[in-house]
């Protein structure tokens, strides 16, 4: 079974529930009463995912006939053993997350792209006396060994040639980490710019990330996933969940302002912390730079490129799997069947790319 297969809309609404199939733009809508569906997030509530916030909240979910229920998570890792194991319909998750998940025997799909980058990276202070990778030697750098960003210091040292002998890494609590920085207690500190810089930004801490995206290490932010059957059994069912979200996705990017007013109005509990207004709307410009690639202009939104999963799969059997494990077929692993029906003009590509240009700061 190749999920890398296309056939045409027609040909889909033909043979719907009948295997796999190909889909461009779906618009299907379901009868009047609503299906009930399982979602979960990779983590809590925040700016990098309002826009599922976005989709149930101004009914791009709704239309299809689609009454979705939003989970929090507790990481991508735990998030993709619930949607492979089928504790809900669909989910987000990192790809790497995921295909070392798939190599344990994980039954586990992605549908559609949601980030470029997982903004995995250093993070240093603006006027401190880290300017290159290089510079990290003869540095403490405070790290949470548990985070998904951990083992991939280690290639990013490769690859910009620090001699990692010479850093001083410690590990702490992922509560402490993001107050050392600030406090001078360490000179960088390694984590995921998209949950850190929110914080940072927010609270008046200027820093900024050196990604490990930049130096040549592809590692997706998150994917939309679910089962391999449910692609088999239920296209249909696929093609509008998906055209939901990314449609939202769309509407977020172009208007980040009123997407994080509907996020606030789903989740009022933010709206009274300290910050959280700032942090979210930091979060949101993160994900828009993630989102606002040329892969995106060329195919439209949710694309995955085949290529960056199978360097991706390289990456997690050199660094994450176990000897011996096998490296999975990439091809079971991802399918674009189901997106490339929504795209950004190209007035609306200028707007999106403005309303990320305030954000790039933080990630270079």
């Amino acid at each position: 079974m190749n999920i890398q297969r296309h056939m045409t809309r027609r040909r889909l609404l033909a043979t719907a529930g009948a295997g796999l199939a190909g889909l461009t733009a779906p618009r299907l809508a379901f009868a009047q009463t609503k299906q009930a569906i399982k979602f979960t997030l990779p983590w809590v509530a925040e700016g990098s995912t309002l826009y599922t916030y976005v989709a149930k909240g101004m009914g791009f979910w709704d239309k299809h006939g689609l009454d979705v229920d939003i989970a929090r998570g507790s990481g991508s890792t735990a998030s993709a053993q619930a949607i492979g194991d089928g504790r809900f319909d669909f989910g987000l998750s990192t790809p790497s997350i995921a295909i070392l998940q798939a190599i344990k025997g994980l039954p586990i799909v992605s549908l559609a792209c949601a980030a470029y980058d997982a903004t995995m990276g250093v993070c240093v202070l603006n006027d401190g006396p880290i300017k290159t990778p290089k510079d990290l030697e003869g540095r403490t750098v405070a790290s949470v060994l548990l985070s998904a960003d951990y083992p991939f210091f280690a290639p990013f040292a490769t690859k910009t040639g620090i001699a990692t002998s010479k850093v001083t890494r410690i590990q702490v609590d992922n509560k402490v980490r993001n107050r050392l920085l600030p406090d001078g207690k360490v000179d960088a500190i390694t984590g995921f710019a998209s949950s850190v810089m929110p914080v940072y930004a927010s609270t008046g801490v200027k820093a900024h990330f050196m990604l490990y995206s930049d130096y040549g290490l592809v590692n997706y932010g998150t994917t939309v996933m679910t089962q391999p059957q449910r692609v088999s059994a239920e296209p249909q069912l696929c093609a509008a969940f998906i055209d939901g979200l990314m449609e939202a996705l769309k509407f977020t990017m172009l208007d980040p302002e009123e997407a994080l007013n509907v996020f606030l109005k789903q989740v009022p509990e933010l709206a009274l912390a300290p910050h959280a207004r700032d942090e979210a709307r930091v979060g949101v410009g993160i994900m828009i730079y993630t989102v606002a690639r040329d892969i995106v202009r060329q195919h439209g939104l949710g694309y995955i490129e085949p290529k960056d999963y199978d360097t991706m799969a390289d990456m997690v059997m050199q660094h994450l799997a176990n000897p011996g494990e096998p490296r999975p077929d990439v091809t079971q692993l991802m399918t674009n069947q189901f997106v490339g029906g929504i795209k950004l003009s190209p007035a609306e590509w200028e707007t999106a790319q403005k309303n990320a240009a305030e954000f790039r700061a933080y990630l270079s």
